[in-house]
């Protein structure tokens, strides 16, 4: 018997099993449990952290979107991440307004921090719309006057992940200097499918649900070091129609 946790994000699952130690699994081998270290709950947390902004950009942004960073004229720059933060805050409402006034919700995670060289900028992840009454890039070279805007089109399978786990590194990096991640509160948060499964344990190469496919290199089968237990996660990606037909020939 284990626990199966399903979030449903529209074009990607993620899936993790695993044998609760309150649970107990019967005939599983298990391997010696230790004494989880102060090491052990950082990369734990760490992990969680890149989970959770995994999630919350698959379920709220889809290819088409931006990756947008914002940068400042030398003269510009702010003195500290706060003055910063609240540049981007500025322009952050005046976006939102904006949306508001066509009818559209405005969703956004912004993450603030300062670079090699200590200049302040800022990196947005945003919906594009163009439509005839709103288009983001037009908004976003209204409203932003402090600087450069690059606009990188959110499109490579992998790179969602990749921004989640960039974000999610920059704010522990800068702890304590006043960085963190920040978003709109109208985003969707996934909430995990919860089902026990009466079975001794699961394959090591997990089978995608119809429909899906398993995204190479998601697969971790792995050794909870607390419970002594096995545990296995993996992410699931919908076939575009065009991919689907290709697969049945």
């Amino acid at each position: 018997m284990y626990e199966q946790l399903t979030y449903d994000m529209g074009q990607v699952m993620q899936v993790e099993k695993r044998h609760p130690g309150n649970y107990g699994a019967p005939g599983v081998k298990r391997a010696l449990k230790r004494k989880r270290t102060p090491e052990d709950m950082a990369r734990q947390n760490m992990r969680n952290r890149v989970k959770r902004v995994q999630r919350l950009i698959l379920a709220n942004f889809r290819v088409g979107g931006w990756h947008l960073i914002l940068t400042y004229k030398k003269h510009l720059r702010p003195d500290t991440l706060d003055d910063g933060k609240g540049y981007v805050r500025k322009f952050l409402g005046k976006m939102r307004k904006a949306y508001q006034k066509a009818g559209y919700p405005f969703k956004y995670i912004c993450v603030t921090e300062k670079g090699k060289r200590g200049a302040c900028h800022h990196h947005l992840i945003i919906e594009d719309i163009a439509n005839a009454d709103l288009n983001t890039k037009e908004m976003v070279m209204k409203f932003w006057k402090c600087g450069r805007m690059t606009f990188l089109p959110l499109y490579a399978e992998g790179e969602f992940e990749d921004l989640a786990e960039y974000i999610t590194k920059k704010e522990t990096k800068e702890e304590g200097k006043g960085c963190s991640y920040t978003r709109s509160r109208n985003l969707i948060v996934p909430k995990p499918k919860k089902e026990i499964i009466h079975r001794k344990t699961w394959r090591k190469d997990p089978r995608p649900k119809k429909g899906y496919y398993i995204i190479p290199d998601s697969v971790i089968n792995g050794i909870n070091p607390v419970t002594g237990y096995p545990y296995q996660h993996y992410a699931m990606r919908k076939y575009a129609p065009e991919e689907e037909l290709n697969e049945c020939r």
